[in-house]
């Protein structure tokens, strides 16, 4: 029998001000960490933070920010290296460059109000992730699902949600916007939910799959979900999540080392820490 499962939502800022989802996740919970890069000095904080919540043995899902490329260069290498430990510490992480973002927007936005709409798009993908796990249907994609498809392929995750009914465009030109990652076709696996109206008949179903498994043909699907829309039309509502797609830069010459170390040292500190409880030093 299937439970509910809890979903919890923190981020840098966040996480300083409520430190509840720290102290209530549990192991087969789930829990987005949202992040803009760029700043050196949140460094030490995102991997304390991430070193914390990844201590409550949940599945963790990184939302990682690039920042814009006229930040300066600097700014954008400190962003790569914390992409990377996000990474390291996360089961899976999501991605959007604040440069492809811009081409959501006009460019003479109120800064207020672009990052409003900036934050609104990451947030949206939050909910879609809710919104498959939670999704009641013919044939559920559960927590469990999520969690096996993640962790087959730890790394880099795509997510996204399409709208409409005839689809007459060519589905990757649909699919694809400026702000999610290039290469989502060539990934290794697929998950699919698919939502469907009143009025979907068998053969609009037959053909809406044979074009997404045409689409991502270098990907094994991994399970495909289905649920019923109580509501009139001809409309589906497909929510795609892929994985072992590639990372969207270089990693640092320094990463892996750097990582290593960081592993042994956490390691060290709760093997200290329980030694501290141990003894009631």
């Amino acid at each position: 029998m299937e439970t509910a499962v809890n979903i919890y939502q923190t981020g840098h800022d966040a996480f300083e001000m409520d430190k509840s989802v720290a102290e209530n996740l549990k192991p087969n919970h789930l829990c987005f960490y949202r992040f803009v890069g760029g700043n050196a000095n949140d460094t030490d904080d995102l991997m304390n933070q991430l070193d914390t919540l990844k201590a409550k043995k949940a599945l963790l899902i990184g939302i990682f920010r690039f920042p814009f490329r006229f930040e300066g260069k600097k700014r954008f290498q400190t962003a790569a290296a914390q992409y990377f430990k996000m990474k390291a510490l996360c089961d899976a992480v999501i991605y959007f460059h604040s440069d492809a973002l811009m081409e959501s927007i006009d460019k003479y936005t109120p800064v207020l109000e672009a990052n409003q709409t900036f934050d609104a798009i990451e947030e949206h993908t939050i909910q879609t992730m809710k919104q498959v796990v939670e999704q009641t249907g013919d044939m559920n994609i559960d927590f469990q699902d999520i969690e096996a498809f993640i962790q087959q392929n730890r790394g880099p995750l795509f997510v996204h949600t399409v709208e409409g009914e005839s689809f007459n465009e060519p589905l990757k030109y649909l699919i694809s916007a400026p702000y999610l990652p290039e290469d989502f076709t060539d990934g290794r696996q697929l998950m699919l939910n698919i939502g469907y109206a009143r009025d979907v008949d068998m053969e609009a179903y037959r053909q809406i799959n044979l074009r997404l498994h045409d689409l991502f043909s270098k990907a094994d699907l991994f399970k495909i979900g289905t649920y019923f829309m109580d509501e009139p039309g001809q409309h589906f509502n497909i929510t795609l999540l892929v994985n072992g797609i590639r990372d969207p830069i270089k990693a640092p010459d320094d990463y892996k080392r750097l990582s290593k170390y960081r592993m042994f040292f956490r390691k060290w500190q709760g093997l200290a820490e329980k030694g501290k409880k141990r003894f009631h030093f």
